[in-house]
């Protein structure tokens, strides 16, 4: 049950790379391989490479982020330069936000 809180924070901070910039199925997508590929990367990372992570700061955040970035450039496309001006806060990110902070702040309290 911790390891899918885990997995679960890895996600909300890859969603903060990509919320104004993909739909909510792409995230749900997105979601789906993170989920998958989150417990690799932490056996690589603990078993494999026997690397102590006291706080998950490697297998929970900069998985999470680095998830995140690399999805945003694979989902980049340069023809949609010229739609700039849509970018920006929209009802469903700002919600996904919001559920985000409060999902961190309920099972993270500092």
């Amino acid at each position: 049950m911790i390891n899918a809180d885990f997995c679960t924070g890895s996600v909300l901070i890859s969603f903060g790379a990509l919320l104004g910039k993909c739909s909510p199925g792409q995230l749900l997508v997105m979601t789906m391989f993170e989920a998958a590929f989150f417990p690799i990367n932490e056996y690589i990372l603990l078993s494999v490479l026997e690397i102590k992570d006291a706080g998950g700061s490697m297998t929970i955040h900069t998985f999470g982020a680095y998830f995140g970035l690399t999805i945003a450039r694979v989902l980049h496309r340069p023809q949609l330069d010229k739609s700039r001006h849509r970018e920006g806060s929209v009802y469903h990110s700002d919600l996904f936000a919001m559920i985000g902070a409060i999902y961190l702040w309920m099972f993270w309290p500092s």
